[in-house]
């Protein structure tokens, strides 16, 4: 047995020093070859065994469901779902047409409104109406020229509205000498304000220092709003 040994032990030193001794090719080609011959020895002791027997297996039959076939739903896991067991697949099934659905009405059909062109006019609220009109809110003709005194230089204007009006921003013009007098007073409703182009007393001092109405010339006093529109002309 020792001696058996040896001999192996020997034979595989001298295949390995040989085998080491060759080039590159032939240390692949060695293992290839020793695959191959692997591959055929399997093949044969694959072929000398005996064959299983198979003629003892019975093949089960196909079941297709009829057409009195009828699915029973199974509950899967309890929670409503269901599922259909044995899935029909004979020629006999025929699927069916998904119902098509019809929206229900939610509610009485909403009128729809017809356009119009006629302009929607604000309602004053009582709030509105409650609070006081302001200083400068006056209509065209709530303010105006009463009189005219060229000799004196001085003219009367009156504020025949229910406001108070606030003549800041206004001017008097003597529409011939082309002269201009900013206002600076404010007036109450009914009150008369005499306006003069010279130092004067009671009224507003234009304080031009000149005298601006030509006495024997047609001069009209014209009065004009902050927007510069004509308010009132006299005479």
């Amino acid at each position: 047995m020792e001696n058996l040994t040896k001999q192996i032990n020997s034979a595989l030193s001298r295949l390995i020093t040989t085998y080491r001794q060759q080039g590159q090719a032939v240390r692949v080609l060695i293992p290839a070859l020793f695959l191959l011959v692997f591959c055929c020895l399997c093949s044969a002791l694959i072929s000398v065994l005996p064959a299983r027997n198979t003629s003892n297996i019975t093949p089960s039959p196909n079941i297709f469901p009829t057409d009195g076939t009828q699915v029973t739903p199974t509950s899967l896991f309890g929670s409503g779902f269901e599922t259909f067991t044995p899935f029909p697949t004979g020629t006999s099934f025929v699927p069916t047409a998904f119902p098509t659905l019809t929206a229900s009405p939610t509610g009485s059909p909403t009128p729809t409104r017809p356009t119009s062109t006629a302009t929607l006019t604000a309602i004053p609220s009582a709030t509105a109406s409650a609070v006081p009109p302001s200083a400068t809110a006056t209509s065209a003709r709530s303010v105006e020229i009463i009189s005219v005194n060229k000799s004196a230089e001085y003219v009367e204007v009156q504020n025949f509205g229910p406001t108070v009006v606030d003549l800041r921003g206004w001017r008097l013009v003597s529409v011939t000498g082309n002269e201009s007098c900013p206002l600076g007073e404010t007036l109450n409703p009914n009150e008369t304000l005499r306006i003069w182009s010279r130092r004067g007393n009671p009224g507003f001092d234009c304080q031009l220092g000149r005298a601006i109405w030509r006495d024997n010339e047609v001069d009209p006093a014209v009065l004009y709003n902050p927007q510069g529109q004509e308010v009132s002309r006299f005479p």
